[in-house]
């Protein structure tokens, strides 16, 4: 299977597990954003983000599922601007649906949010 930029998909991702005091994995959307080499995507969390206080007010972008429908998402989300990473492509579990085709406002407000985000990132490295 295989992801293309704008695609909402499950990944399997690590965390750590403080119930547990280990490290552990599960399932969770992102928005891919880039593709970083053959086997690896730059991707947005999508997160559900349950204690409030750790929302970002400018780079937590609200996704609601209900008025976004099509997006397959099960729950109110925040996609999480701030927070790139890379999964490799063997994490990929399913492919929910492609926001930059379903919903192109949306999609393009995410890019801009991320354009903004990674202007001020290099200019606060220089």
């Amino acid at each position: 299977m295989r992801g293309t930029i704008g695609d909402v998909c499950i990944f399997t991702s690590p965390f750590y597990d403080n119930a547990n005091n280990r490290n552990s994995f599960k399932k969770r959307p992102a928005l891919i954003i880039g593709i970083a080499d053959t086997d690896d995507y730059n991707v947005l969390p999508v997160s559900t983000v349950t204690r409030r206080k750790n929302i970002d007010p400018v780079y937590d972008i609200p996704v609601n599922h209900f008025a976004y429908n099509n997006l397959n998402l099960s729950f109110s989300s925040f996609i999480r601007v701030h927070k790139q990473t890379v999964f490799h492509d063997g994490a990929l579990h399913k492919v929910l649906s492609n926001m930059k085709s379903l919903y192109p406002e949306l999609y393009l407000s995410v890019i801009a949010k991320l354009e903004e985000y990674n202007k001020k990132l290099i200019e606060n490295t220089l």
